[in-house]
């Protein structure tokens, strides 16, 4: 009886242990933090991971790019004086409704208001107003952002599709609803991996 107890009671110390050390790891194991990315690298091209901003938004909050971590992102850099631009405006809340807010983040960046001019925080109010968007964030920028963050625009609005483990997956210059929801239709559907 001594022998099964010590051999009872090793085996159940061994399991308080390993039950032990689980927990810690559970506990220690840190998550994503926008300070502190687990990629070493960034750029603006499809497959790799876009670098992190910061800018302002109709609130006059200042919102990260790496915030959205976890969720499909859409990025629509857009003008002012753009009528596609104006079209694709009027989609944002609906696209949100329609996929979830809790699965993506339409983020509308505004470069220049309708006089060419850089952009200021009256001017995304008035546009996020203007086309009712209420739900996604409509951010103050210009074109020396575009500039020092490598975002390839060539027209008006230019889409970028980043997938919910922050990787730039596709672009698309110009609006088209269909393409942009088959886009979404795709991502949100793919498994977000686990961080290393």
């Amino acid at each position: 009886m001594n022998r099964y107890f010590w051999t009872f009671g090793t085996r159940l110390v061994i399991l308080f242990l390993l039950l032990a050390a689980l927990l810690m790891n559970a506990n220690c194991t840190p998550g994503f933090q926008a300070s502190n990315p687990p990629w070493n690298s960034c750029y603006t091209a499809t497959g790799e991971h876009p670098c992190d901003f910061k800018l302002i938004n109709q609130d006059g909050k200042e919102v990260s790019l790496y915030d959205y971590y976890g969720k499909v992102i859409i990025l629509d850099f857009s003008t002012m004086w753009c009528g596609p631009c104006q079209m694709a405006a009027k989609s944002v809340d609906p696209t949100i409704e329609k996929f979830g807010a809790e699965n993506i983040e339409y983020v509308t960046i505004l470069i220049e208001n309708p006089s060419g001019q850089p952009r200021t925080v009256h001017g995304v109010e008035v546009w996020a107003a203007y086309n009712n968007i209420e739900i996604g964030p409509v951010l103050a920028a210009d074109r020396d952002f575009l500039f020092e963050n490598e975002w390839q625009v060539e027209g008006w609005p230019t889409f970028y599709f980043i997938d919910k483990n922050m990787v730039l997956r596709d672009s698309m210059r110009g609006y088209s609803s269909p393409r942009v929801d088959a886009i979404i239709s795709t991502l949100v559907t793919e498994p977000i991996q686990p961080l290393n």
